[in-house]
Formats: C-alpha cells, sequence, structure tokens
C-alpha cells in the first residue's frame, strides 16, 4: 500500500471520527430544578438543532433513556429538556447528541435523596461573580455537595452588557450565555445542579423593585461638609417583564407560584425544605420612600411608612403558609439580600454620621445602602417574627447574599440563623472589616458583638480571599454552616442544633425573636 493511500485513509479516519462526535453544544448543559426522580437541563446551540440526551446507570449506557427537543431561534438557539423516571440519590452517566451527532460532552449527574431521607447531605452556596478570578469553582466540588444555591448576582449584566439590557429580550438572552459561560463554574454545572434568585444587577440593577430603580449621591469634600441626595428612576413594566420571562426561558428552574408578580418558589431535599424568596417582586416604592428631608435640620429622616415593604403581602402569605405547612426537619428560606434584622443598627449609626465621610463615603451612603435590605423594611419584618412567636415554627436557617463579603449569625443578632455568602468573584471582601473600624470609631455599634457573631471576613478573621457557603445537613441533629475560601481553607464555622435536642432548644430560646 503506498503512503499516499495510507494518508488518504488516515484522514478519512480522522474525519470520521470527527463526524461521529463534535462540540456543537455552545452554553451548557446546565442541570436544575433536580428532584428525587426528576431534573431539567439548559442547552444551546449555534444554530437550531435536535438535541437529545442519554442517561443510565451503566457508565456503558446499557438500558439508556432518553430525552430530545428542539433548539428553537426564538429562544437563541436554546432548549430545556426535562427527564423524568429517575430514582432517588443515583448517580446517573450522561451523553449528548446535536442532530444525530455525539457531542463531546459526556459527564453525570446526581438525584436528590426522596423527601424525608435522613443523612449526611451537603450543599454550597454563594452570590456575586464580578471578576474573571473563578477559583472558588475549583473547589465546590471538592465538598461534594448535592446541589448549588445562587443568591444572585449571577454576573452584573446591568454594566457588563447594559444598563438598560432588561429592555431587550436579545439582549436578556445573551445575559444568559454570558451566565452560563463563566469559567470553571461551567465546568461545574456539567455535574452539580444549580438554583438561582437574580438579585438587582441581575434584574434591572440599582436596587430595583416593582416600578423603580434607586439612586443616591454623596458628595463629601470635607468632614462634616456633605451634599446627600437620594432619588428614583421609574422603568416599563416590560423591563421586570422580559426578566421573569427570561428566566423561564433561559433557566432550568423549579415551578414558580405566581410568574406575574415574581420568581419565588420551593423545592425539597431529603428532609429540608428550601423557599426562595423575591426581593424584586413587589417592592411598590423605591428606597427614597423611607427617608424625608428636613429643612430645617437639612438632615434626612430614615422614616418608612408602614407600606414600605420588600417582599409584599402575597410572598410573605406563601411563606408564612409553606413554613407552617413543611413536615421537613430543616426550613431554608433564600433571600438575595440580607435578612438580619439587626443591620438596622447600621442605618440608624448611618443616619446619626450622614454627614461625616470623605468623598463618595459616608454614612448617609452606609445607612441608604443598609435599608435596602429587610432590616430597612421594619413594618414587615416585624410583622413576620411577630407571626414566628404566634406560630413558633422552628428550625429555620437563612441563606443570603447581595453584600459583597461572607459573614455569619446565629440568630442572637439576625432573628434567625442566617450564612451571608457574596462574595464569590468580587474585588474585595473587606465591607465588615470596614464598617468594625467605624463602629469602633464613632462608639455606635459593634460589628461581631450586635450583628454578625459568628464572624467572617473581618471578623474575627483576616482572610478577605474570595469564598462560598458550604452547608452540611446531619439527619435532624445538627446543620453545619461554613465560609469556606478559594484555596479550601475554612474562614468561620458553627453549628446550629434541631430543636429536638437539648442543644437546639437552647439555641432557639436564644433567638432575636423580640
Amino acid at each position: 500500500m503506498s503512503n499516499y493511500i495510507r494518508y488518504t485513509l488516515a484522514l478519512m479516519l480522522v474525519f470520521t471520527g470527527m463526524r461521529l462526535q463534535a462540540q456543537m453544544i455552545t452554553q451548557g448543559p446546565a442541570f436544575g430544578a433536580m428532584t428525587h426522580q426528576s431534573a431539567k437541563v439548559y442547552l444551546r446551540t449555534l444554530e437550531p438543532s435536535t438535541l437529545k440526551i442519554e442517561w443510565s446507570v451503566d457508565s456503558a449506557f446499557s438500558g439508556a433513556q432518553s430525552m430530545e427537543g428542539q433548539s428553537r431561534q426564538y429562544l437563541d438557539n436554546s432548549v430545556i429538556l426535562s427527564i423524568t423516571g429517575l430514582q432517588p440519590d443515583t448517580k446517573y452517566y450522561y451523553r449528548l447528541f446535536a442532530n444525530g451527532v455525539q457531542d463531546t460532552i459526556s459527564a453525570w449527574f446526581k438525584t436528590f435523596p426522596a423527601p424525608g431521607t435522613h443523612g449526611d447531605f451537603t450543599f454550597v452556596t454563594g452570590s456575586c461573580q464580578e471578576t474573571e478570578n473563578m477559583k472558588v469553582f475549583d473547589v465546590m466540588p471538592l465538598c461534594n455537595p448535592y446541589f448549588l444555591l445562587h443568591t444572585g448576582d449571577f454576573t452584573y449584566p446591568d454594566y457588563q452588557i447594559s444598563p438598560d439590557y432588561s429592555a431587550h429580550y436579545g439582549q436578556m438572552a445573551y445575559s444568559y450565555q454570558k451566565r452560563y459561560d463563566e469559567k470553571v463554574m461551567k465546568q461545574m454545572l456539567h455535574n452539580i445542579p444549580v438554583d438561582y434568585i437574580y438579585d438587582d444587577n441581575d434584574y434591572v440593577g440599582s436596587s430595583g423593585g416593582l416600578h423603580e430603580k434607586d439612586y443616591n449621591s454623596q458628595d463629601s469634600r470635607l468632614f462634616f461638609k456633605t451634599e446627600n441626595k437620594i432619588w428614583t428612576d421609574s422603568f416599563p413594566d416590560f423591563w421586570r417583564s422580559n426578566c421573569i420571562r427570561g428566566y423561564m426561558d433561559f433557566f432550568p428552574g423549579y415551578e414558580m407560584v405566581d410568574t406575574t408578580h415574581g420568581i419565588f418558589h420551593s423545592f425539597k431535599f431529603g428532609n429540608a425544605e428550601f423557599f426562595f424568596l423575591d426581593r424584586c417582586a413587589n417592592t411598590p416604592h423605591g428606597n427614597v420612600y423611607a427617608f424625608r428631608y428636613d429643612e430645617k435640620r437639612k438632615r434626612y429622616v430614615f422614616d418608612p411608612p408602614a407600606d414600605h415593604v420588600l417582599f409584599g403581602k402575597e410572598q410573605m402569605d406563601w411563606l408564612k403558609t409553606g413554613l407552617k405547612n413543611s413536615t421537613a426537619d430543616w426550613k431554608f428560606i433564600v433571600s438575595g439580600v440580607p435578612l438580619n434584622r439587626s443591620t438596622n443598627i447600621l442605618v440608624d449609626a448611618g443616619m446619626k454620621i450622614q454627614n461625616v465621610g470623605w468623598k463618595d463615603n459616608n454614612g448617609f451612603r452606609m445607612a441608604t445602602g443598609f435599608s435596602n435590605y429587610w432590616a430597612g423594611h421594619p413594618a414587615e419584618i416585624n410583622d413576620f417574627y411577630t407571626w414566628l412567636r404566634n406560630e413558633n415554627v422552628k428550625d429555620i436557617i437563612v441563606i443570603s447574599g447581595d453584600t459583597h463579603h461572607n459573614v455569619m449569625d446565629d440568630g442572637r443578632n439576625a432573628g434567625l440563623p442566617e450564612m451571608n455568602a457574596s462574595g464569590l468573584s468580587v474585588t474585595e471582601t473587606y465591607l465588615a472589616y470596614y464598617l468594625n473600624v467605624v463602629g469602633k470609631a464613632t462608639g455606635l455599634f459593634k460589628m461581631r458583638k450586635e450583628i454578625w457573631n459568628q464572624g467572617g471576613n473581618g471578623l474575627g478573621s483576616k482572610n478577605f480571599k474570595n469564598a462560598f457557603g458550604k452547608v452540611r445537613i446531619v439527619n435532624n441533629e445538627f446543620v453545619e454552616l461554613s465560609l469556606v475560601d478559594e484555596d479550601n481553607c475554612i474562614i468561620s464555622s458553627f453549628k446550629v442544633y434541631h430543636s429536638s435536642t437539648e442543644k437546639g432548644m437552647k439555641q432557639h430560646l436564644q433567638l432575636n425573636w423580640e
């Protein structure tokens, strides 16, 4: 056989192999809406295609099952496939096909344990992805998590794309392309399912609510020589509708309660139940509604009316009903912003020193920033804790995001045990440290004692690296909450014991519900 023939045959084999297996999936796979017997998977191709996923408990794919669908042009050449008929707590291998040709991506996923199941289960959580540093997503899989809870600012499309990106559905689709293109993370999502709720920067920006976006400015030329302003701008309702529609079209999420109001939803996992709150869903007024300017004193006053709410009656009624009726040992409230009721201390302190600062950093900026969180809506938060006292629902833990740092409280300050894991990929995580300095300098508050008593970045720790939250559920005994940095070092950790135990009841009685 001549060398020419050998060369020709070799080329034919190479091209045949390329045809039989090629990379045609441009974004995804990303798994979501995982249960003990079903899942969803997001896939996108460069052009409309017939997509199929095959899965099996056997890596050789004997007895494989499959599901297929069409990626459509009007959905940015994407599709969300539903997988059913799965077994609980089981590892499945999968492979993908586009137009009958196998894609190079093949991996595995694992289903949830059945509702009510006890065990030793781990999941991870975090928010705020703004920089190129994606080291946390190398570390997360080392925890063997069942899933990732993403609490928002999953990239920052309001400035990385455009301030009005929500107005254009093509840009909304592009924002999800960027989310699924995050370096390192996209590999993790091939195996580990994610649930997600957007926050402000991946909604309409600037602490956007139902109709308005918040803005404020500070010009502190010299100490006590400050000009403060706060205002809102309205945005068209279709911006908000685009955000909800985009979430439904491009994220493999759980069934939502009422998509006319927002994307709040819940799911069950073993002996835990999760309730996701949408901070953008029902806020009827911008933050300016909570402040009034006293012309005589030339100062702002924080005086929120009773109807200044963050989540709204419909969402809060749904949450209360879900918590009360839940049979799970552990109930998790998941929010894009902190629910820690003691952050009102920072609002009050900021108002007292509102004219003290330098350049664009002063007390007023501190006050307005923290008033965007739940503690800045006292009527709603007080109503919830009155309800909690009356119903005495126990074993609730809060997971939150937004703040660009990582801190925790056992509930003696926050009201409920809370992990605020908000530094997946940010430029710095010094917020608590800076606030601690302000508190000490003014004598107005003590961060570790009064707000986040279980520490974190700058509170009992000099570790300021990007980090995530690791949550370990151990039967109906305890939940261990840990902040883990990008090098797999623990920043802070503590345990919440179940109320059926002596330690747990003691912790429960110490919660700040008054």
